[in-house]
């Protein structure tokens, strides 16, 4: 690696502070006011030390993007042994907590560290991003240089292979087109721009139901998604992932903090935040006391009322659950999937799997929506037609949504309760209606 930039900096630096020295004691100033030549001199030694520390870390990444070139079948297997480290763990810690198991995290398809991804990372952390507008190649460099006028090695060089051209390419969510680098590639192959993966992960971290993020079905990596995301939201969403994956989790009693209290402040049956260090009974969330746990006559009062309304309770995080339509086969914001009959983990108990008064309401919701198609398609009366979707609704009550169709709008979406104005995806099997987002992201 050249060190000619380096060296040019350390002269001029010792060149500055000779004069600097030499400057000193001259005057009649007073003591502790700096002279205009003075103050000049401190800030160029200023301006040459970011400038130094510029330079190095720019060689210390271009050291490091060397390594991942020399050595990528080693880093491959090293990336690949701690995937499955962290995956057995997470499914250890789920397990013994009684909590849900997510799909493990796949390994790319040959096995090997991803080229487009570590493309990517050049081309954010040293080429920099191209702002042509021209669809040609973006992110290219030459046979001799990889930044600006920074050479590289004649055995880098020849150990890497030829750049493929890369196009502006469109974000799955807004539809904006952007530089390659920009765009974060989820497990499905869609791929997202930073504001609107930033966008998922903030949503995931407020709305349960859509933790962890994903898309189609699988869990988007945060290890994948850190060059395109804000410092902040990464360890916030380590802090969320903590909180969610803990059961019966405990908040700090105080109104004016109630933050969540991590598994490592429990010392019994007391729980001490950081935030203001006030400790919370984990038994019944109410400030810490002595002996026995006090009856919580609030809480009483709410789950009077949930027996009053028949709700059910997550055994998980104890949230409280209402069933409007459909099966028994409850899913918690949380992950946890119970009976909504016993509150037990489902496929655990006998109770029976749908009360057919709700199936009949459900279904003639469904068929109440086909009134606006006419006669097309309805020739069988509406007993019948009713019959025959309760039926459907026996056979696919534990849907996996993969078949979907779209409708006219406006229509409400059955997940978020949003009004989609121009369309809404209806879902084939258990006809559920969605709007695009929960459609890839929630269900």
């Amino acid at each position: 690696m050249d060190q000619t930039p380096t060296l040019a900096l350390e002269l001029l630096r010792q060149d500055a502070q000779e004069a600097v020295a030499a400057a000193t004691g001259k005057g009649k100033q007073p003591e502790g006011v700096e002279t205009d030549t003075q103050l000049a001199f401190r800030l160029f030694l200023e301006e040459l030390q970011n400038e130094e520390t510029f330079l190095a870390d720019h060689q210390m990444t271009i050291s490091i993007q060397q390594a991942v070139f020399l050595d990528e079948d080693v880093l491959a297997q090293l990336q690949e042994e701690e995937r499955v480290a962290q995956d057995d763990h997470c499914m250890s810690v789920a397990l013994s907590n009684g909590g849900r198991i997510d799909p493990p995290s796949a390994a790319d398809d040959n096995g090997h560290v991803d080229d487009e991804f570590i493309e990517k990372l050049s081309c954010i952390y040293i080429t920099g991003l191209d702002d042509a507008e021209s669809e040609g190649d973006i992110c290219s460099d030459g046979d001799e240089t990889v930044a600006g006028d920074q050479p590289e090695g004649s055995a880098w060089a020849a150990s890497r292979q030829p750049r493929k051209t890369r196009k502006r390419r469109a974000c799955e969510a807004c539809g904006d087109k952007k530089h390659f680098a920009e765009l974060a590639r989820a497990p499905c192959q869609h791929e997202y721009c930073r504001q609107c993966l930033t966008h998922l992960f903030r949503e995931a971290m407020v709305d349960e139901s859509l933790f962890p993020p994903r898309c189609c079905k699988v869990p988007i990596r945060l290890d994948k998604s850190r060059p395109f995301l804000d410092p902040d939201v990464v360890q916030q969403f380590r802090k969320k992932a903590l909180e969610f994956s803990t059961p019966r989790r405990t908040y700090c009693y105080n109104p004016d903090c109630v933050s969540f209290i991590p598994p490592t402040n429990y010392v019994g049956d007391t729980a001490t935040c950081d935030d203001c260090e006030c400790r919370t009974c984990i038994s019944c969330k109410g400030s810490q006391h002595g002996g026995d746990c006090p009856k919580d006559e609030s809480l009483q009062q709410v789950i009077q009322l949930a027996r009053e309304q028949g709700w059910q309770r997550c055994q998980n995080c104890w949230g409280m659950v209402e069933l409007n339509t459909g099966c028994y086969h409850m899913t918690c914001r949380c992950g946890f999937q119970f009976c909504y009959v016993c509150g037990g983990a489902w496929k655990t108990c006998s109770c029976d799997h749908w009360d057919e008064h709700r199936l009949y309401e459900r279904a003639a919701e469904i068929d109440a929506r086909n009134d606006d198609l006419g006669d097309q398609g309805r020739e069988i009366n509406r007993t019948e037609r009713v019959e025959h979707l309760m039926n459907n609704l026996r056979t696919d009550h534990e849907c996996n949504h993969t078949r979907w169709f779209s409708r006219g709008g406006p229509r409400e979406c059955e997940e978020c309760s949003h009004v989609m104005p121009l369309f809404i995806y209806e879902c084939r099997q258990c006809h559920i209606m969605a709007c695009r987002f929960c459609r890839r992201h929630r269900l």
